[in-house]
């Protein structure tokens, strides 16, 4: 299962992923069909961001090289 594709279309959960982050000062930094990695500095972040995107149906995908950069992985399957 490939999280990112080259297809141009755009994932139906996105825009409302896009709104939620803006509001809750989320920053994104990729998005893919079934992927949303956003920027979070620290674990606390991290932990408080894992809260906000479950309620939209987010998962956080464990990766240790994302904590080292900075950044979480999230995946969603609709």
């Amino acid at each position: 299962m490939a999280l990112f594709s080259r297809k141009k279309e755009t994932p139906p959960w996105l825009e409302r992923a896009r709104e939620f982050c803006r509001t809750a000062g989320i920053t994104i930094a990729a998005w893919g069909p079934h992927a949303l990695v956003v920027e979070a500095k620290t674990p606390e972040r991290a932990e408080e961001i894992t809260a906000q995107l479950a309620s939209l149906g987010f998962q956080v995908v464990q990766d240790e090289n994302d904590a080292y950069a900075g950044l979480l992985t999230f995946s969603r399957r609709d």
